[in-house]
C-alpha cells in the first residue's frame, strides 16, 4: 500500500467522524443552547461563541486537530481567559503573511 491510497483511506475515515460532530453541535446549538440562554440569559464571553467557533474548527481542521482547538477555547471561557472578537484563524494562515 503506498502513501497516497494510506492518506485517501484516512480522508474517507476522517469525514464521516467530523460530519458526526459538526451535526452533534448543531443539534447541541438547536436543542440544548436555548434552554441555557433561556435559563441564564446570554454569557458568551467571545464572538463567535464556543459552539461555533467548534463547528467551524472542526470544519476547517478536521475531528482531532479542530476538536483540539475547540477545547482550548473552551478552557479559556473564564473571568482570567479574555474575550472578544477570536475567530477560527484560516487553515491557510501562513500563506497570508506578507512576503519580503
Amino acid at each position: 500500500m503506498n502513501v497516497q491510497s494510506q492518506g485517501q483511506r484516512v480522508r474517507v475515515i476522517e469525514r464521516p467522524l467530523r460530519s458526526i460532530a459538526v451535526g452533534a453541535i448543531a443539534i447541541y446549538r438547536a436543542a440544548v443552547s436555548p434552554v441555557i440562554h433561556a435559563l441564564n440569559g446570554p454569557a458568551c464571553r467571545f464572538e463567535p461563541s464556543c459552539s461555533v467557533y467548534a463547528r467551524d474548527a472542526i470544519a476547517e481542521y478536521g475531528i482531532i486537530r479542530g476538536g483540539a482547538m475547540a477545547l482550548l477555547r473552551i478552557a479559556r471561557c473564564n473571568p482570567l481567559g479574555g474575550h472578544g472578537y477570536d475567530p477560527v484563524p484560516p487553515s491557510n494562515s501562513l500563506e497570508l503573511t506578507p512576503k519580503d
